[in-house]
């Protein structure tokens, strides 16, 4: 079994993107990985406390967002509050869920499964 790694996703308002017209902003992101996490903590804006770690983590794991050719700080920094919002949700909703999933194969049938991981405490 593969887990997942990439997510379409639609943004609510998709203004400041370019996109073909009529057109919905649609994107991709990718999950997060320790190295993306490692080089934020070494940027400098992220140092100085500047509240940029979601804008320089997000330009870092979406991999695609209507016509833009690249996607940077700046592009992010251009998204609307809702869309912002939305995407530092998606972006915690799609790397907990696949954290908490685990393979599982029945050592009866030998049928594979998906599997729920529950921490305690957890409703």
């Amino acid at each position: 079994m593969n887990i997942r790694t990439s997510f379409r996703f639609t943004l609510p308002k998709g203004t400041g993107i370019r996109t073909e017209a009529g057109r919905k902003v649609t994107g991709t992101m990718r999950l997060i990985q320790v190295k993306d996490l490692v080089l934020i903590e070494r940027d400098s804006q992220v140092q100085r406390g500047s509240g940029a770690f979601y804008v320089v983590l997000l330009s870092k794991v979406i991999t695609e967002l209507g016509q833009e050719k690249m996607i940077t700080r700046k592009t992010i920094e251009g998204l609307s509050s809702a869309d912002f919002a939305f995407l530092v949700d998606f972006m915690h909703q799609v790397n907990h869920q696949v954290i908490k999933k685990i393979p599982l194969k029945c050592e009866v049938c030998g049928n594979e499964y998906w599997g729920a991981l529950t921490e305690l405490g957890e409703a």
